[in-house]
């Protein structure tokens, strides 16, 4: 991801993508600065404690808590022996430098769109979604979204995206029939064109994050 990434020596890059999207985890800990972060991240912690210092703010994060920062930022970044997050980025082109910006899990969310009607099966379902950043030279968008629940038919997926689940549970079946569960705490990345059905079992509630790439 660059000679400038500051997080390079514990970083675990698992998927990339043309266009400059990549998505992993970081085991890091120690203490180090950059004037100008060389793209734009949103991370949520796994395990351990790492805090941002960044134009004036300070961020203390710990399991389940997520931060963007925005390419360009000037950061110092702080973690204990242990930590561990997982990402996903872009060193894409940004529109405008946005900070570091928090993701508060319990925000309140307003009303969004359902999946396409043709994919669902059974009711409608409720879905809900508080974007916390957006960048849309970039492409790349994260916040909260919740659903109640429903079962999508399978469908090529049609951005990449990191999904950390907050609460319920989620199956998702691939193309060739693969099935992989995850709930509280659980991560899945789902990269675009990836054909998957996906069974949400409870009412589920999400940190997204979104690359279009």
């Amino acid at each position: 991801m660059g000679s400038d990434d500051i997080f390079a020596a514990g970083r675990d890059i698992v998927w990339s993508a043309s266009g400059g999207v990549f998505a992993g985890s970081v085991d890091w800990n120690g203490k180090a600065s950059i004037t100008s972060f060389p793209h734009t991240e949103c991370l949520v912690v796994v395990t351990g404690r790492l805090v941002l210092h960044s134009g004036g703010s300070t961020f203390h994060l710990t399991s389940g808590d997520s931060v963007v920062v925005g390419r360009g930022e000037d950061i110092t970044a702080e973690a204990e022996k242990g930590t561990r997050w997982i990402f996903c980025a872009t060193t894409a082109a940004t529109s405008s430098t946005q900070g570091v910006v928090a993701i508060d899990r319990d925000v309140t969310l307003a009303p969004s769109p359902p999946p396409p009607a043709q994919f669902v099966e059974g009711d409608t379902p409720q879905c809900r979604l508080f974007r916390a950043f957006s960048d849309e030279t970039a492409g790349f968008r994260a916040g909260v979204w919740a659903t109640t629940p429903h079962i999508r038919l399978s469908r090529p997926h049609p951005v990449h995206e990191l999904m950390y689940i907050l609460e319920g549970q989620v199956d998702v079946t691939d193309g060739d029939g693969t099935l992989t569960s995850v709930g509280p705490g659980d991560a899945i990345f789902v990269g675009r064109g990836t054909v998957n059905r996906l069974s949400i079992q409870g009412n589920l509630k999400k940190i997204f994050v979104i690359a279009e790439g």
